[in-house]
């Protein structure tokens, strides 16, 4: 599919700044184009305007024109861009029709009315392709992050369209996962398929871009053709506040530091089991986490990682085991008043109608100069009075960051903070949580990110 941008502008209702600007672009058919820049810098609002969910869902104002394939995209009817246009969005849980796993993946091609025994095959061989045989017949909403993105691109990829539209896809998936979804990008790019992706995490796209689009602050920048991304130095990447396109292995943590503090100001696991209903997702964990220190959790994709930080953050009750703070056991009753969490999906945790209300809301005194001070540290006070459903992914990231250091809790948790973050904002993260661990707390973060995890972890605690 051949898309041409002719000087398109967009802006959304009551912002001040355009989130596109006079952008003129073309992508032939077959390409493979990136989409780079930093958090709220309109990659997303450029996939949206593909899949005419501007001005179809999100409202605001455009100028100029877009055309797919020579026809402008306001000629066609909704179910037309359905079927030629595949989105797979930066939060999966917001694009899901269904409540298991098989019919959400076949949803598309029983819309486009498929024959039942059509669709049995291609469901066969979609779950075959993209490796899913332990996520058939599951219950979405009790899959990890990760396996709700792997189950929200299957959908797509069953639908064979003819443009890819791919939001952060890598957000919440650890390594295997990701050279999965390479692989499945590969076999998309080979049946000559165009792909737009919105992305931070470079190195695994390094190979198959044909060019890169880069933006900043809603116009484009710069145009790169692969070869010379390929050839591009780290530093240059950072420069742009971008992510290295090399693949990147955090090292080993020593995590001897640690372990010169005393037992009784650490928060320690002894034969924690955690389990749902009869199903035992994590047995018999041992470890201690240190006051002042970054821990670092890993592990595969569904292997129980939020699970745990549940469990630490007292929403969910222990099976067995004990969960000791300062030398004492702690119920999960009380591990609500010590502990705070930072969800994957930040949206359950927004609840305020502005910015600056998210982050002294259940604050007590006069918090406002404090709240402040923390949107200045991260890159959020020009949206202080912006509603938090109107930021981008890694900026609604960040508010949460900014709303855990107002909560003063004593254990800080973050599942995937980095997710939807580009470079200078990862380090921002990373250098927020030093702060806080230099405060004394007991920082735990569950996460994929190895560049993350090389700027500020002081551990590394792998669940098998």
């Amino acid at each position: 599919m051949n898309i041409d941008f002719r000087n398109v502008s967009f802006s959304y209702p009551n912002r001040e700044a355009g989130a596109l600007k006079d952008i003129n672009l073309k992508i032939s058919q077959g390409e493979f184009v990136l989409l780079a820049g930093s958090s709220g810098c309109g990659k997303t609002t450029v996939t949206r305007i593909l899949n005419g969910l501007i001005p179809g869902f999100y409202g605001g104002k455009i100028e100029g024109n877009v055309f797919l394939d020579g026809c402008e995209i306001r000629d066609y009817k909704s179910y037309e861009l359905a079927f030629l246009v595949g989105s797979v969005f930066q939060n999966p849980r917001t694009q899901f029709f269904n409540v298991d796993t098989d019919s959400e993946i076949t949803f598309g091609l029983e819309n486009a009315g498929m024959p039942t025994k059509k669709i049995n095959e291609v469901f066969d061989k979609v779950t075959k392709e993209l490796e899913l045989g332990n996520l058939r017949a599951k219950d979405i909403f009790k899959l990890s992050g990760g396996e709700k993105q792997k189950i929200a691109f299957a959908s797509v990829y069953a639908s064979a369209p003819e443009l890819y539209l791919i939001d952060e896809p890598s957000a919440n998936l650890d390594t295997l996962g990701i050279e999965a979804l390479k692989k499945c990008l590969e076999k998309i790019k080979s049946q000559g398929k165009t792909v737009v992706i919105a992305e931070h995490r470079l190195y695994y796209l390094a190979q198959l871009v044909d060019r890169v689009i880069y933006l900043k602050d809603g116009r484009i920048e710069k145009e790169i053709d692969g070869d010379t991304f390929r050839s591009m130095s780290v530093e240059a990447l950072n420069q742009m506040g971008l992510r290295t396109n090399q693949y990147f292995k955090a090292t080993k943590k020593d995590v001897k530091k640690c372990r010169e503090i005393t037992d009784d100001k650490t928060l320690s696991l002894k034969k924690l089991s955690i389990g749902y209903g009869k199903k035992r997702v994590l047995n018999n964990l041992n470890h201690d986490f240190y006051k002042g220190k970054i821990c670092c959790v890993t592990g595969r994709n569904g292997v129980g990682k939020s699970t745990l930080l549940r469990t630490v953050c007292g929403f969910i009750k222990r099976s067995d085991g004990n969960i000791i703070l300062n030398g004492k056991e702690i119920s999960p009753k009380e591990l609500k008043k010590k502990a705070f969490m930072v969800m994957q999906d930040v949206n359950y945790q927004l609840f305020a109608d502005s910015v600056l209300n998210e982050c002294i809301l259940g604050t007590k005194g006069d918090s406002k100069d404090k709240a402040g001070k923390v949107l200045k540290e991260l890159n959020l006070l020009e949206f202080k009075d912006y509603h938090p459903n109107t930021l981008s992914g890694g900026q609604k990231q960040r508010l949460a960051i900014a709303v855990s250091l107002m909560m003063n809790k004593e254990i800080i948790l973050f599942d995937e903070p980095t997710s939807g973050l580009d470079y200078k904002n990862m380090r921002l993260c990373a250098d927020f949580l030093k702060k806080l661990a230099n405060k004394g707390k007991i920082i735990i973060v569950v996460t994929h990110d190895e560049e993350f995890i090389d700027c500020c972890c002081d551990e590394i605690y792998n669940l098998a």
